[in-house]
């Protein structure tokens, strides 16, 4: 696996480009955001997984917590946040350097579902991350992954308040939607293609990258969809879901 700052799934490459963003962001910042105010955690202690330097995260979102730990291996990335967090005066603050997402599920050791365990109540976020994962690992290690993350994570989900946001699909058709679109439950690949990609027909089939998001989470939660435009020719499919723990 490459250097955390320098991977193919973020790093410096995702840092220049969240610099020269302009306005090409913005619209799926402000759907995220109106989506993130409806998440309602018991308990305001976090652990924001990947989320990079947060540039899609609202102030007002991070605000609600007290307490937040970061699994970020990226150092650029740590810097960014934990200028950002400490300017929003968020306490205690903990961030963790090492990868405890994907390496103790494939090779052992603490990670994520130790935290979770530790602590009954603390909520995970899952900040664009899962779908970038395809990136990091060819197969077969990235179907080992998918499936310690069900058999290992997913359990520990069961009774918590958790969310992710991840790559559903990417490449340079851009879907047509009014964001957020929200679905009683996981759109299956044809509704994805009818639903959010109208007005390209059967060109979408051959031009979209699947970043094989499917399987990490229940597909029975209703989920929400946005566009992300990251570039002038590069558009993603986000597709969202939350559980209140409820």
């Amino acid at each position: 696996m490459s250097a955390a700052w320098l991977n193919p799934a973020g790093g410096l490459r995702y840092h220049v480009r969240a610099l020269l963003s302009g306005s090409d962001w913005q619209p799926f910042r402000s759907a995220l955001a109106r989506w993130l105010e409806l998440f309602e955690p018991s308990a305001a202690r976090v652990v924001l997984v990947g989320p990079s330097a947060g540039y899609t995260l609202p102030d007002a979102f991070l605000s609600r917590f007290s307490a937040i730990t970061v699994l970020e291996p990226d150092p650029i990335a740590r810097f960014l946040l934990g200028r950002r967090l400490h300017r929003l005066r968020i306490a205690p603050l903990h961030f963790e350097r090492a990868d405890r997402l994907i390496s103790p599920l494939l090779d052992g050791g603490e990670g994520l579902a130790e935290l979770l365990r530790a602590d009954p109540a603390l909520c995970p976020i899952f900040s664009n991350v899962l779908g970038q994962t395809r990136f990091l690992l060819e197969d077969p290690g990235f179907e080992r992954f998918k499936l310690a993350f069900r058999e290992c994570i997913a359990p520990l989900l069961v009774g918590r308040a958790w969310l992710s946001f991840h790559d559903r699909l990417s490449g340079q058709l851009a879907p047509n939607f009014v964001q957020p679109y929200t679905a009683q439950t996981r759109l299956d690949d044809r509704a994805v293609l009818r639903e959010l990609y109208s007005s390209a027909a059967g060109s979408a089939v051959v031009e979209l990258f699947d970043h094989q998001s499917d399987g990490f989470f229940p597909a029975h939660h209703p989920h929400a969809y946005f566009h992300w435009r990251i570039d002038s020719v590069s558009n993603h499919l986000i597709e969202g879901v939350m559980s209140s723990g409820r």
